[in-house]
């Protein structure tokens, strides 16, 4: 009835992928959104989350936030692939000992009310991910690949946390890593 019951779990994804876009060959964009609300995957018992040896099966977020994703692939010639990918989220964390529902693997017993519980709640954290890749395949199925990614991370108990990572290797027949949080 609106007054944010804790157990009212739920989460959505919407998405969609435009192939060739605007008439551009080899040029793919995607956009992506998601909502959990806090609670959604736990359990009063660590048997019974939504977890696979303690990492998230649904999200690696867990709960408790809003996230917006767009990527740009780009294909301009036969062995160059160019990809940029920008994620933002907000998530309520946990703080001072209170469980707000993001962390899926603490039960949902130790929380400190039973109304009241928007997708935010708690510790409210804000980041911004983007990444960049360019990647040459030199010979078939051999990958040459560059890679940065910025990290804008702010949280009113954790405070500012920016990172950049750039990187470079090499695979042979083989899919890249991602490493998106």
């Amino acid at each position: 009835a609106g007054s944010g019951w804790w157990a009212n779990k739920f989460g959505y994804q919407l998405g969609g992928k435009y192939i060739d876009a605007f008439g551009v060959a080899n040029l793919d964009l995607q956009l992506e959104a998601n909502r959990v609300r806090p609670f959604t995957y736990t359990h009063f018992d660590s048997v019974s989350n939504y977890s696979h040896y303690n990492q998230p099966l649904a999200h690696p977020l867990g709960a408790n936030f809003n996230e917006l994703i767009g990527i740009a692939r780009f294909q301009p010639i036969r062995r160059l692939y160019l990809e940029a990918k920008l994620v933002h989220y907000k998530q309520g964390l946990d703080s001072s000992g209170f469980n707000t529902g993001n962390n899926i693997l603490r039960s949902y017993n130790a929380r400190p009310r039973d109304h009241g519980w928007e997708v935010g709640s708690g510790d409210k954290a804000t980041c911004t991910i983007f990444s960049g890749l360019v990647s040459l395949e030199a010979v078939e199925d051999f990958f040459i690949d560059i890679a940065i990614m910025r990290r804008n991370f702010k949280s009113g108990q954790l405070g500012l946390n920016n990172t950049t990572m750039v990187s470079a290797g090499v695979r042979w027949n083989i899919a890249r890593r991602e490493f998106d949080y």
